[in-house]
């Protein structure tokens, strides 16, 4: 090999070392500090229903607490919701934050991710809080801008995590009023509107108290309901809805005269509040299931 061809070779491998440190050094490999995509990734590493200990989400609108650990979610110490807070785990376990979308701090109110503006995630993992701004609806449907607090870099993560945290506490929590085994059911008192009767369960029809006929779909209606009666909503003790004066209520009892349910309903002509016995939240619900949980004495007659 001649002496100019392997000073070419030994220029050659220069080259190439020089153009490999270069692109070590600007892309922050080599054991250095990760780049802030990576640390805005980190986190979510690890998150899971059985590593997260509780979380809080908080909007403008106040602040949600998850607790309780895997299957014991509470939220701010109620019963929550099983398809709400197994939607939100899905969303989480699944996000996957990708590129840098804008590193001017004049973005992050277009983006929703402003320090006085944007929503904020905290998320209790293995002895640590770790909390990320959670902003609008990125470029992507399903995707959210996030950023970490106290950077300027903003990111863009798979994943629909914006609706959760601007969910209020009422969209969060359980709206199953009431439910029991019906089967045990053989007497149930109704009162509505100042009306006050009673249903006896004979075999597989029902008749009023003394033995008088009844409308049997609409008593068999009553029982069903009590199967699992699900509220529209949840009211807060303010809401208007929530003032109204009580309006009625029905009872069912066994055999034994145990109750097995007792439902109180507000007064109204549509929506009315509604209450379960033992349960201090006020439900919502809706007009149709008022009449079939609480039927006026009339409905209940055979020819009605």
């Amino acid at each position: 090999m001649s002496e100019r061809t392997l000073k070419q070779l030994v220029g050659a491998l220069f080259l190439v070392v020089a153009m490999w440190a270069i692109a070590t050094l600007l892309s922050g490999g080599g054991g250095g500090v990760p780049s802030a995509a990576g640390e805005i990734a980190a986190v979510f590493d690890g998150v899971s229903e059985a590593t997260v200990t509780g979380l809080r989400l908080s909007n403008e609108s106040g602040e949600v607490v998850l607790a309780g650990g895997a299957g014991a979610w509470t939220v701010n110490d109620l019963r929550i919701d099983s398809g709400t807070i197994t939607r939100f785990w899905n969303v989480l376990t699944g996000l996957e934050v990708g590129g840098l979308v804008a590193s001017n701090p004049n973005n992050h109110g277009r983006m929703g991710v402003a320090d006085d503006g944007g929503a904020v995630l905290e998320i209790d993992i293995d002895g640590e809080t770790r909390t990320v701004v959670v902003g609008d609806q990125g470029p992507r449907f399903g995707s959210t801008y996030v950023r970490l607090p106290g950077q300027n870099e903003v990111y863009v993560a798979d994943g629909d995590l914006r609706s959760h945290l601007q969910r209020e506490l009422a969209d969060w929590q359980n709206r199953v009023v009431v439910r029991i085994d019906t089967s045990a059911v053989v007497r149930v008192e109704i009162e509505r509107d100042g009306e006050q009767y009673a249903l006896v369960r004979a075999d597989s029809s029902w008749t009023f108290e003394g033995g008088a006929e009844t409308n049997n779909n609409t008593a068999r209606s009553v029982v069903s309901e009590l199967a699992n009666l699900i509220a529209a909503g949840v009211l807060a003790e303010a809401d208007s809805l929530a003032q109204a004066e009580r309006g009625g209520s029905t009872v069912a009892l066994d055999a034994d005269g145990n109750v097995l349910a007792e439902v109180t309903i507000g007064s109204g002509t549509s929506e009315r509040w509604v209450k379960a016995s033992g349960d201090d939240v006020i439900y919502r619900l809706a007009s149709f299931r008022i009449d079939r949980i609480t039927p006026t004495r009339e409905r209940m007659e055979p020819s009605s």
